[in-house]
């Protein structure tokens, strides 16, 4: 084929090329389009990218990404991403706050079985779409699947919710308070059982643990920027190992307790008789049961894996085994443990054990040790470490998806895998965030505060995803093409609804008064009804953010517009273009008229390109992603100055 164009300055070049010669010695210089390719930019790209040349002038940056093979994740290390999320301090601590909220061992663990069921109903629902999407981003890239209309308000919102609160300061503060103790167990001790007249155990300095926490979240934002597989597979299965083995331990002493080994054992009223469903709590406040059942779902951590499946080899069926394996075995190893505590203490040391009721268990049924005092606390700490680890390595990534996605200001260094391969950037965000929460001045009730605020505003985006898949499952112009891009995983649609009505009630349940002692069960201090309303305010200001984004900025006359790609390797391939919105207009005016004989010429050679273009990006007739389309359709975005 040979074409034939006359640039404005009245010189004509004839470029011609040949199928099998080597298309770089006929492609013309870029410098030849000249006025050309600026007046008609659509025809410039199209004669480019038929001479070798990139495809469309507005590219002005390519990021692919590659993920080594030995660096994905396997069954094991898919499940530990699952256990270090899952388990963290809260199973050594939170069993005070619901045994005040409910006053009953009954009633405690009967909600610990609620939980449960609910964190099963989650994963299922998890499950499907993440078998059905295998990416990374977890919710972000599902809340896009579903809410497509206004476009980017899903991306929006969930990237508000999730930069500034997906933080790992309060886990980070928790783990440097026990390792503190730990090291100086006679000045920070555990112990809680004191005798009468006794000084209370004074709590670690507040700078010191602050100092401790950042150094915690750098150095596990070091490990994953230097170490990706080190800390991506070999660390964080190694701390859910010692994770199971300590609940392990937790479970063992209180079968010692109950056969009688102890100083107070066993604690048979605990289970039988009216011990066991008498209420004698001290918080009577008619939301405590709700404040209760939230303290014992927000332990949540099924969703972990789904953030980082595109590091995951054969990610659907990896999913599809590790999950319910992960998910389970820690929900058993939970209920396991609370029964634990109350074969060994009394309800009113685990009522005022707040963070120590294990240690206090270690205590009482082993005596006044280096292993209870010392070894314990130690221990607890690392078990934070591995849940920072974990979070560190799941949220970083989603991060660098949105960054991925145009949505944040100056998104391609966000989304920057350089140098290491691994999302230095997003990691960078993280630790700058986390840094700012526990930098502020603050207390133990306000990271409780933080804690309850993200708990609320994950209910929201858990109930809108829930939702949202009823609505590809049942809908009469979603459900056959939702069939088709799942794989034959499929939730039963009861667990669906039942998580779905779980997540509205758990939205609804901390505005029911549930005043403790002058302040709230869950935030101390602060007032019960804060942290739901400031969920409910960040997810306005998702709103606002998108309104600026999408509607707003693009009035200036620029917009990026990022477009997904495979290589021949099967790496992901981002391409960032600058487009200008004035430009296009006055493309589209004359393109049709300007250069009849130069389309007719060019014609078919294009429609094969636009053929390639969309077979590989997924996109139908009707711009909108195919069943199995990845990576998805190009997308539009509001460039950031």
């Amino acid at each position: 084929m040979s074409g034939h164009l006359k640039p404005r300055d009245g010189d004509s070049m004839d470029i011609s090329s040949a199928d099998g010669d080597d298309k770089s010695s006929y492609a013309p210089q870029k410098e030849v389009f000249g006025d050309y390719e600026r007046e008609f930019p659509a025809a410039g790209a199209t004669v480019g990218a038929a001479y070798g040349q990139s495809d469309d002038p507005t590219v002005y940056d390519t990021q692919t990404f590659v993920i080594p093979e030995d660096r994905k994740l396997g069954y094991w290390s898919t499940a530990a991403v699952i256990c270090n999320r899952m388990i963290g301090t809260g199973i050594f601590s939170t069993p005070s706050t619901i045994l005040l909220a409910t006053g009953t061992p009954a009633g405690t663990l009967l909600l610990w079985c609620v939980g449960a069921f609910l964190a099963y109903c989650g994963m299922a629902v998890f499950l499907e779409l993440g078998t059905a999407l295998p990416r990374s981003g977890g919710e972000k890239v599902y809340l896009e699947r579903i809410y497509r209309k206004p476009k980017y308000i899903a991306t929006c919102v969930y990237a508000i919710q999730f930069i500034l609160l997906g933080n790992t300061a309060a886990s980070a503060v928790s783990c440097a308070a026990h390792f503190l103790r730990a090291i100086n167990p006679t000045k920070y001790s555990f112990n809680t059982q004191l005798q009468p007249g006794a000084a209370p155990p004074a709590p670690p300095p507040d700078g010191l643990s602050k100092g401790l926490a950042i150094g915690v979240i750098t150095l596990n934002c070091l490990i994953h920027f230097y170490w990706p597989r080190f800390g991506g597979k070999y660390l964080m299965t190694a701390f859910a190992a010692l994770k199971i083995l300590l609940l392990v331990l937790v479970i063992i002493a209180g079968i010692a307790a109950g056969a009688g080994v102890g100083f107070n054992n066993p604690q048979r009223d605990n289970f039988y008789g009216d011990g066991a469903w008498k209420r004698d709590g001290e918080a009577d406040a008619p939301g405590s049961w709700a404040a209760a059942l939230l303290a014992v779902t927000h332990n949540r951590g099924w969703e972990n894996a789904n953030y980082v499946l595109g590091e995951v080899r054969r990610p659907a069926k990896t999913l599809r085994v590790s999950a319910p394996i992960a998910v389970l075995g820690v929900a058993a190893l939970y209920i396991l443990a609370n029964i634990a505590y109350f074969a060994a203490l009394p309800k009113d040391v685990i009522q005022k054990a707040g963070v120590a009721v294990a240690a206090n268990l270690f205590l009482d049924v082993f005596g006044q040790n280096a292993f209870s005092t010392t070894i314990f606390p130690l221990c607890i700490a690392a078990s934070a470490f591995g849940n920072v680890l974990a979070v560190i390595f799941a949220n970083s990534r989603v991060n660098q998806e949105l960054g991925k996605e145009g949505v944040l200001p100056w998104s391609r260094f966000w989304a920057s895998d350089k140098p290491f391969g691994t999302p230095g950037a997003a990691l960078l965000l993280h630790w700058v965030f986390s840094v700012i929460f526990i930098s502020v001045p603050s207390s133990d009730d306000t990271y409780n505060f933080l804690v309850w605020i993200f708990a609320s505003s994950e209910n929201w985006v858990s109930l809108f995803i829930g939702a949202g898949l009823l609505y590809l499952q049942f809908s009469p112009s979603q459900s056959e093409v939702w069939a088709a891009e799942r794989t034959d995983y499929r939730v039963w649609w009861p667990f669906t609804l039942t998580f779905c009505l779980a997540c509205a009630f758990l939205l609804v349940a901390p505005f029911i008064p549930n005043n403790y002692k002058g302040g709230s069960l869950l935030t101390g201090s602060i007032p019960y009804y804060v942290f739901p309303t400031v969920s409910c305010c960040i997810l306005v200001a998702g709103c606002i953010y998108w309104f600026g984004f999408a509607k707003i900025w693009p009035k200036f006359g620029f917009t990026l517009e990022v477009e997904r790609t495979e290589d021949e390797y099967g790496n992901e391939v981002i391409k960032y273009k600058h487009v200008n919105r004035q430009r296009e207009t006055h493309v589209e005016a004359s393109s049709t008229s300007a250069l009849p004989q130069y389309r007719e010429n060019t014609g078919a050679n294009e429609m094969q390109m636009t053929q390639r273009r969309e077979g590989s990006t997924g996109v139908s007739e009707n711009g909108e992603n195919g069943a199995h389309s990845y990576p998805p359709a190009a997308y539009m975005h509001p460039k950031f100055s």
